[in-house]
């Protein structure tokens, strides 16, 4: 007679994103909007955050001797057709979870980054201002990752030569089903515009925007409190920043089509404006010697289109001869070190700026996206996959983000780097045996240390 089948399989990872899963809620956000297919999908994800590089079409080998949710190999044909499958609807459900869970009343950071891509048929592929300097045509990536937990709760996909100003109304309406209460948006002075900040007015949002040095506002802010923000009373030992609140009546438009006309008011709003000495000295020196590299250019006959603003600002032509327009020049190095932020929300200066840098968080998970996930390039060639590749991609991005979140509160992220503490608990084996209930082997003392510290159950042994 046959011996009864068994087998021995790599179970520690496995049983390590699961409680991620289901502490962070994706594993119940995945069953609500892929009811029939959620285990292959965090399978998927699993397989991206132990292994990152890999393909998906090796994911049959990964699973032949690792535990994963779905239990079986998925086929690289299962795979793409799995993959295929997954749409808008399905993105929408996934991230209308998140959002209700964790992001209710939470600030949002919002912002994009650049996808690239070899194929040319993806209907996103564009050629636009690609944030990594790759020369290759792009697709955006915009994302929305909360303050408090780090977790990514929303993403979308934008063309490659869409500006990042051109995509806040999009967000706006894409967030009105999903973020009940007060919304509070942080984003970077590259989604600056008049249009951007009526909009998220119209809709009662809080918001705290970096601002132009270009503006015409900075630089009537500058102009008007530059020695009263200097003064002793604002400066910040911490940061060693002077800092002060500025109040401001923002000229509100809003243009009603229905009735055809423009309503138009006084709103509140606040200029924090910063000045940094370091920073001023350092400005004042690359604006010296960027005017210098200018006047030469003049001079010679050799002008470099990307100076071309500044030949207009700083200086005129003279029978051949370059000179400075010096009360321009006065201007700009007058200005140098400081700079501002603007929001309709009230809070003391040096919280708003601590608020503001707390951005970085969203930068940590893009980090993920390209480098732990492997998606600077992604190796999808349609576009029927694309979105659930995606889809795959985000949900792996909210298992490493609610993992590194763990690790700094229990303070291993001092003792690990998250590929090497998902490595060490790997190793942890199951035994399974027909007709028998699976057994997991022994644990090692350390690996029952990340289990016991990151607060998760200990993988039960016989």
């Amino acid at each position: 007679a046959p011996s009864p089948a068994s087998r021995r399989e790599f179970y520690g990872a496995c049983a390590l994103l699961d409680a991620v899963a289901d502490e962070s809620g994706v594993a119940a956000a995945l069953r609500r909007a892929l009811p029939g297919t959620w285990d292959q999908v965090l399978s998927l994800a699993h397989y991206m955050v132990c292994e990152g590089s890999a393909p998906l079409s090796r994911f049959p080998r990964y699973a032949a001797t690792h535990a994963t949710p779905h239990g079986a190999p998925i086929a690289s044909q299962r795979s793409s057709e799995l993959l295929a499958s997954i749409g808008e609807a399905e993105r929408d459900a996934l991230c209308d979870s998140l959002a209700r869970r964790h992001g209710e009343g939470d600030r949002l950071f919002y912002d994009t980054t650049s996808i690239s891509s070899y194929s040319e048929a993806l209907a996103q592929v564009r050629r636009g201002r690609n944030k990594d300097c790759v020369p290759l045509p792009q697709m955006n990536l915009a994302m929305l990752v909360g303050h408090g937990s780090g977790m990514p709760l929303y993403y979308r996909r934008v063309a490659g030569n869409v500006a990042d100003v051109s995509t806040v109304k999009t967000l706006i309406r894409d967030m009105e089903p999903s973020f009940a209460g007060k919304v509070r948006l942080v984003m970077d002075r590259g989604f600056w515009s008049a249009a951007n900040v009526n909009a998220m007015m119209r809709e009662h949002f809080k918001f705290l925007m970096g601002m132009p040095t270009s503006l015409r506002l900075f630089r009537d802010a500058v102009d008007a409190h530059a020695g009263e923000l200097r003064g002793w009373g604002n400066y910040d030992p911490a940061t060693g920043l002077y800092g002060m609140r500025i109040a401001h009546g923002w000229d509100y438009e809003e243009r009603r089509p229905r009735r055809g006309d423009v309503v138009r008011a006084r709103r509140r709003s606040y200029v924090y404006l910063f000045f940094d000495a370091s920073r001023a000295a350092e400005a004042e020196r690359e604006l010296a010697a960027l005017l210098r590299a200018c006047a030469s250019e003049l001079a010679a006959g050799n002008r470099v289109e990307a100076h071309e603003r500044y030949y207009d600002e700083y200086f005129e032509v003279v029978r051949g001869r370059p000179v400075g327009r010096d009360g321009a020049i006065a201007a700009a190095t007058a200005r140098a070190g400081y700079f501002a932020l603007f929001s309709n929300e009230v809070m003391g200066p040096f919280e708003a700026l601590a608020v503001y840098h707390d951005k970085d968080a969203i930068e940590k998970r893009f980090g993920d996206v390209k480098g732990l996930l492997d998606f600077r390039t992604p190796r999808v060639s349609a576009e029927g996959t694309l979105a659930g590749k995606l889809l795959v991609v985000f949900v792996a991005l909210v298992l490493t983000a609610w993992l590194r979140r763990r690790m700094h509160e229990s303070g291993l992220d001092g003792d690990h780097a998250l590929v090497g503490l998902l490595d060490e608990v790997e190793a942890t084996g199951r035994h399974a045996r027909e007709g028998h209930r699976p057994r997991v082997c022994e644990v090692t003392g350390r690996q029952r240390d990340i289990f016991d510290r990151l607060g998760y159950g200990l993988p039960t042994t016989s």
